[in-house]
């Protein structure tokens, strides 16, 4: 339990008259008698025998009853955080911070506007438009402070980049900031940055990456690994679609978006 779901939590127990204590994400005593009376106020709405559960699962259970009550289907209430609880917690953020539910993403396709024209993701295509890999990279400042995702004691304030994606890559940095702000940044792990320029070939493949290039940037990899799909990827959650929305404006491509793999991975290549 973060201390971010703690405090979402603590703030809805004081909207209820359930909880005096602070709004700090500690886990403490207040915090789980607050829990407790909620959870005896749903009656036959929790199972009979949830007074026996942990702590932590008393905390899901409660998390799970605020989801149905604003009619999210988070399944039934077991005090079990699995993959269905995760995307209805997602939704119940996006909600609680905007006022409205997301829009569905199995309904939404992403933008194809390309106002940078970047090219189609083959070797000759990216050659062509950029050069040998490697070559005519220049150094992009940060405009918020990343981390650096396998080391997080390590303060990434600028990298290595292609020099025809420097000022959109900027652009995008520079609009993500004053989108969210750096408290939230940090929230949603925005500020973990997973690479850029890499001169390899792609995972299991003989083709180059787009990383070869420095036209490519993984954010936050430990959440959104290869091979996840919407039900794992962090990326794939309602809060994100901001992000999204600000990289495809300049016609970066997510393989999460475009393929439902690899969501940590955004290009300056058309696929």
């Amino acid at each position: 339990m973060t201390k971010s779901k703690i405090r979402l939590v603590q703030r809805q127990l004081k909207a209820r008259r359930l909880y005096r204590g602070p709004i700090d994400g500690v886990y403490g005593e207040g915090t789980l008698r607050a829990i407790v009376r909620a959870l005896e106020r749903q009656g036959e709405g929790v199972p009979a025998g949830w007074p026996l559960w942990s702590k932590r699962r008393r905390f899901v259970a409660f998390v799970q009853v605020l989801c149905r009550e604003q009619g999210i289907d988070v399944g039934p209430v077991d005090g079990y955080w699995g993959p269905q609880t995760d995307y209805a917690y997602g939704v119940l953020q996006f909600f609680l911070e905007h006022g409205r539910m997301p829009d569905p993403w199995r309904d939404v396709e992403p933008s194809d506007a390309n106002p940078n024209r970047w090219p189609q993701e083959t070797d000759r295509a990216l050659t062509r438009h950029y050069g040998p890999v490697g070559e005519n990279q220049t150094r992009v400042q940060l405009p918020y402070t990343h981390r650096l995702a396998w080391n997080r004691a390590r303060r990434v304030n600028s990298f290595l980049c292609h020099e025809r994606v420097h000022d959109s890559l900027a652009r995008v940095l520079n609009r993500v900031l004053g989108h969210y702000g750096e408290e939230r940044i940090k929230t949603l792990r925005l500020d973990l940055w997973g690479g850029c320029l890499n001169v390899r070939r792609k995972r299991g493949g003989t083709r180059w990456s787009t990383h070869a290039w420095g036209i490519a940037v993984d954010y936050d990899p430990e959440r959104n690994p290869l091979q996840a799909g919407r039900d794992r990827a962090a990326f794939a959650r309602p809060e994100y679609d901001k992000w999204w929305a600000l990289w495809e404006e300049e016609g970066w491509v997510s393989l999460g978006r475009t393929a439902n793999f690899d969501w940590m991975h955004i290009q300056a290549a058309r696929r």
